[in-house]
């Protein structure tokens, strides 16, 4: 008779859980990257350096078999991160895929007709993660997140859980605030930030245009949390 396996959350071991990991992170980036050439660079932006920098602070959904099916990945101090994603990270890229090859970087790609430049162009600026035109928000909430699980795997409880693991390792370290960054139109994963314990950052950030707190000027929410 066999036993069947119930998923868990544990720690992200940096080698064995890297390509499952890579993995998640291009089935579940936002629709836009979700083909071609700009969904193999999305996760050396948003999953790889985390791994890579501070494993310690990453951690994973096991399917019960071994397999990684889900991820939180985090920067305990958002300035240190971006300091290592320039200093360690960049000088690596092209050794890891030659596709990371550093573009021109003015100027400003429009995303809109050219999204492989857009992408490449943020891979290669660590310090639009600094949001410096409010600097309060890295000031208040230093550490700051990504959350990505497989469908199968959601609507389950592992966001939440995924989440106290990671609260309390920052907690351990002292850490008094974590932030993310989140599509704006999505109101679900709103409510299940809102209801895990997270606000909006209770400033206007997109110059007025909106005149709602914690929306920048891309529309996207700025989510945090104290600890």
């Amino acid at each position: 008779m066999s036993v069947e396996h119930q998923p868990f959350v544990r720690l992200a071991d940096p080698v064995e859980d890297a390509a499952p990991l890579f993995d998640v992170c291009k089935k579940t980036v936002g629709p836009a990257l979700r083909a071609g050439t700009p969904n193999l660079i999305a996760p050396y932006i948003w999953n790889v350096p985390y791994l890579r920098l501070c494993p310690e602070y990453c951690f994973a959904v096991d399917d019960g078999n071994g397999n990684a099916v889900g991820y939180v990945i985090c920067a305990p101090n958002t300035l240190e991160f971006a300091k290592k994603w320039r200093e360690e990270y960049l000088p690596i890229l092209e050794s890891l895929d030659p596709l990371l090859r550093k573009p021109e970087m003015d100027p400003p790609a429009d995303w809109g007709k050219d999204l492989t430049l857009g992408v490449l162009q943020l891979l290669y600026n660590p310090e639009d993660m600094l949001h410096d035109a409010c600097p309060r928000l890295v000031e208040e909430y230093p550490a700051h997140l990504h959350i990505d699980i497989l469908p199968d795997y959601q609507r389950k409880g592992f966001g939440k859980k995924l989440m106290e693991a990671l609260w309390d390792k920052l907690r351990e370290a002292g850490v008094k605030g974590v932030h993310l960054v989140m599509e704006g139109r999505n109101l679900d994963a709103e409510r299940f930030y809102m209801a895990i314990g997270y606000s909006r950052f209770d400033e206007i950030v997109d110059e007025g245009k909106s005149g709602e707190r914690g929306k920048d000027v891309n529309g996207n929410l700025w989510m945090v949390k104290r600890l």
